[in-house]
């Protein structure tokens, strides 16, 4: 059985055009032929004009999929919108039988962050679960405390095969093998005004068990932001050990429209899993 996995951080459903259009994205998911989908900075429920539902529901709808949301916080989508839910979301070809949205630890002074837990029905007869997440973008010590939270619901799953997927806003020591690497890309960074930390999140999860799928079977550019001139790797699909000798394939999708849908691009991974 195939299993194709993608994750998007879909920029709450506006382009780098400024133009908020769910249709567009609907059309980039169709289009990488996806069978679960991890979201990103998704409003739920919020009206878009246009849509007589909330925006997550009218895309299910589109790609016959079923939804689920998961919450971390409340924000304000616009100066003239009232605050709604705003968080991690999943789509999934097949059943969803049960998900929860827990609350990663609180950092004083960052944004509050979540993570999605959601169990899939595969037509196999087996369990497959997505865990989604969507760490802090300017801090890596936040992003740590962040990853040793949501790695207490994780770590029930360590024996069963499980997906760990999202936007984690930092970087892999594996895209930078060479000191002068780095030095380099701490050279840009600075000259662009920002500092680049020593990446400590994705060795963890590495020491963990969990395999990068694009380090491991990366095909093609593996930049996935921004749209405009990807410049780093921040989007991640992770296989549990269980899971990974199963992976076959990882690439950034890149096909019109995901050039303008999103200022990220979202990733997708290709299992063949028995039965």
């Amino acid at each position: 059985m195939k299993l194709r996995v993608l994750t998007y951080n879909i920029h709450h459903w506006e382009g780098i055009d400024g133009r908020i259009d769910v249709s567009r994205t609907a059309e980039v998911i169709r289009a990488a032929e996806a069978d679960v989908i991890a979201l990103n900075e998704v409003y739920h429920p919020a009206p878009v004009p246009g849509l007589d539902r909330p925006a997550l529901d009218a895309m299910a709808e589109m790609l016959r999929m079923e939804a689920v949301f998961g919450q971390a916080t409340t924000a304000s989508w616009g100066d003239e919108r009232a605050p709604t839910g705003y968080g991690n979301a999943c789509l999934s070809r097949w059943p969803i039988q049960a998900y929860a949205a827990h609350r990663l630890v609180p950092v004083p002074g960052r944004e509050q962050r979540g993570l999605l837990e959601v169990h899939i029905a595969l037509p196999t007869g087996t369990l497959l679960t997505a865990y989604i997440t969507h760490l802090d973008q300017t801090r890596e010590d936040a992003r740590w405390r962040q990853l040793q939270s949501l790695l207490q619901w994780t770590w029930r799953d360590r024996e069963r095969p499980h997906l760990l997927m999202g936007d984690f806003n930092t970087l892999s020591s594996a895209d930078y093998p060479e000191p002068e690497m780095w030095k380099a890309a701490v050279a840009t960074a600075a000259a662009e005004g920002y500092k680049l930390e020593k990446p400590r999140v994705i060795p963890r999860l590495l020491q963990m068990g969990y395999v990068d799928c694009f380090s491991q079977a990366g095909e093609g550019e593996g930049l996935s932001c921004p749209t405009t001139e990807p410049r780093v790797r921040i989007d991640y699909i992770f296989a549990s050990p269980s899971l990974a000798p199963a992976l076959r394939w990882c690439r950034r999708w890149d096909a019109p429209p995901a050039d303008v849908a999103s200022d990220h691009y979202p990733v997708l991974a290709l299992f063949e899993l028995p039965g």
